[in-house]
């Protein structure tokens, strides 16, 4: 009997490539949120090359990252600054539009406390 590993939401099985066709972005956008601690990635090595990984979870991150980005016009700078507010107070009320819905779906995220520790 051959046992299957269950894959959950936090299995690293995306590409950069893949992730970023679905994000509508570049893979060095990808490359830029890693390079500023937006997104913590997953590496494994093939061979001599190491490749980034994304979960599901990382893929919801990243929409969230790219909204308050792209349609809400935020800086990377604006963004980690809130996400350190955001951890330093948990009980803070999140104003009810929809950047503090996006805030709120972010402090859930499992990638939450692993970001806002490497700022």
């Amino acid at each position: 009997m051959v046992r299957r590993k269950k894959l959950g939401k936090d299995t690293p099985m995306l590409t950069t490539a893949i992730v970023a066709e679905m994000l509508g972005i570049t893979p060095d956008r990808l490359r830029t949120y890693d390079s500023e601690k937006l997104i913590h990635t997953h590496r494994v090595k093939t061979g001599q090359i190491q490749k980034r990984l994304y979960t599901e979870n990382d893929l919801e991150w990243l929409l969230c990252l790219r909204s308050l980005v792209k349609d809400h016009k935020m800086s990377i700078s604006s963004i980690k600054i809130l996400l350190q507010i955001l951890s330093l107070n948990p009980s803070m009320v999140l104003p009810k539009n929809e950047i503090g819905g996006i805030l709120y779906d972010m402090s859930q995220n499992p990638n939450f406390k692993r970001v806002v520790k490497n700022f």
